[in-house]
């Protein structure tokens, strides 16, 4: 069980670390709802062909995953659909790439894909257009939804008139709609920032805002900083967006670009766009601060970005070798517990016949009772006698020399039980009821009636054959209370070092019983 569990943490690890990394965009989704990714593109081009792929691997048209033109359709997303996907767009001898990640998670409403700023008392218009969310079969419903409540309206855009503060939140548009017969939802969720009066009419910087980007060192990137710059478009002119990095001007490094651009979104306010390009990352880079500052005669904001360096393959090695040894504890420990049951049956397969042959044993064990008969000797007779003969012999096909059944001739017993141990690859000794008084009887192993018992010192002259042939030797206990320091040292240290098998008199050995005893027959 804990390499089961092992596994399944070293696996859930592993592929959370294929997911978004400290990505500057994400795309957010929750799970069960539908969702479309776009591929940037000239629509104006005709023949063009698309190919997306996730985490490197292409993606392919399933009951689930729908392409349609330069959109791919999730119909329904699953937590593993988070990821890396690129989009591969091919017409004549020109080849555009575009990247993106999707985060999904568990809950009812997407984290923010978008932003909005407003003023107090201001008018403010949200649109739910089909660069959001497009057309995927038949639309049934638009609904608004506010911090993930329902707010009661309808309709791709909706309109709000002097806003107030408490008009600040996320607001979600939840398009309802039919596709080949089962409905399907899909959101997309806009966070509004609101400022009380004309005194916050400042610049401001969205993005980004305290962020650790990881890159590999020599790698081309860029770094996105998005800002606030004002109400009027006439800001623009009056507004600076630059970069430092370590409080230095980029112009210090020839691997430092800057791109700037301007664009007006919802409800009249403009924002600002700039792109710091890194046409290679060196190695002092990393740990720097790289800020992006907004500055205009309403005042000043900045944000800043760190650079750490990619250590994600060396933790994917990690993991993949924490679930490789994961695997391997697993494996043990399922070896381990069925390992008796695998040996038995490779030894059933033909290695039992072949060790026999190498060994060249008449025998695959001597069976015995000790000390002999007496109270309780009745069902260690019969187990010996019986139940070894059915199961070990006609079931499995072992060869059984058993004391008081194949030695019969009383003048040759002593030679016939040296020989018959000396041909034995194993000797099972079967206890009961180790006591004084069953010592006293001086027997040593139950005899068919009519067989003379064997006196103390014939029952030493075994345990010196034993000895002498290292012979290994498996002690099978009843449950009762066995006094066992009566027995020889030589079997008392069998005791310490292997144990003993248990069994109940009363009842018939379990199943488990005879594969242990069969395991322990070498």
């Amino acid at each position: 069980m804990t390499g089961v569990i092992f596994l399944l943490l070293s696996w859930s690890l592993l592929v959370s670390m294929s997911r978004c990394r400290d990505q500057q965009v994400v795309l957010h989704t929750v799970k069960s709802q539908a969702f479309s990714l776009f591929c940037d593109t000239d629509q104006h081009v005709q023949n063009v062909t698309y190919t997306w792929t996730k985490d490197n691997c292409t993606i392919k048209v399933t009951p689930r995953i729908k392409f349609q033109g330069n959109v791919i359709w999730f119909l329904s997303t699953e937590l593993s659909d988070s990821g890396n996907y690129r989009c591969r767009s091919t017409y004549s001898s020109e080849i555009v790439e575009n990247a993106m990640c999707l985060s999904v998670e568990s809950g009812l409403c997407p984290r923010p894909n978008q932003f909005s700023v407003a003023w107090q008392g201001s008018n403010v218009n949200f649109s739910c257009t089909e660069n959001r969310i497009p057309t995927m079969g038949q639309e049934l419903q638009v609904q608004w939804w506010k911090d993930c409540k329902p707010t009661g309206m309808q309709g791709r855009e909706i309109s709000f008139y002097n806003m107030p503060m408490s008009g600040m939140g996320n607001y979600t548009c939840l398009v309802i709609f039919k596709y080949e017969g089962k409905t399907y939802n899909a959101s997309y969720t806009t966070e509004l920032i609101m400022l009380k009066d004309e005194a916050e009419k400042k610049p401001k910087v969205i993005f980004p805002r305290d962020k650790t980007v990881h890159v590999k060192p020599g790698e081309r990137m860029k770094l996105d900083c998005t800002v606030f710059i004002g109400e009027r478009e006439e800001e623009t002119l009056e507004t600076t967006v630059y970069w430092t990095i370590n409080n230095s001007y980029t112009q210090k490094y020839p691997q430092l670009h800057e791109n700037m651009t301007f664009e007006v979104r919802e409800n009249n306010n403009v924002y600002g766009h700039s792109t710091l390009l890194i046409s290679e990352v060196l190695p002092e880079f990393f740990g720097m601060p790289f800020k992006c500052t907004v500055m205009n005669p309403n005042g000043m904001d900045a944000g800043v970005l760190h650079l750490k360096q990619d250590d994600y393959n060396i933790i994917q090695t990690i993991m993949m070798i924490s679930f490789i040894v994961g695997v391997a504890v697993m494996a043990t420990g399922l070896f381990m517990y069925f390992k008796v049951d695998i040996i038995l049956a490779c030894r059933d397969l033909g290695g039992k016949g072949k060790a026999a042959s190498q060994d060249r044993k008449l025998y695959n064990a001597y069976v015995s009772c000790y000390p002999g008969t007496g109270p309780g000797c009745s069902a260690a007779e019969d187990l010996a006698l019986r139940l070894m003969s059915e199961v070990l012999e006609q079931r499995h096909g072992l060869r059984l020399f058993i004391h008081g059944r194949d030695n019969t001739d009383v003048e040759v017993n002593l030679a016939a039980m040296t020989d018959a141990i000396n041909q034995s690859r194993t000797v099972v000794l079967i206890l009961h009821r180790m006591s004084p008084a069953n010592l006293q009887c001086q027997v040593l192993i139950p005899v068919s009636q009519g067989q003379d018992m064997l006196n103390a010192s014939q029952r030493q002259h075994l345990c010196s054959a034993i000895a002498q042939c290292t012979i290994p030797v498996i002690l099978v206990e009843d449950n009762e209370n066995t006094d066992h320091s009566l027995l020889p040292e030589c079997l008392q240290a069998v005791r310490q070092t292997q144990g003993a098998l248990r069994w109940n008199p009363t009842v018939q050995p379990s199943g488990r019983f005879w594969k242990q005893l069969r395991y322990r027959m070498t």
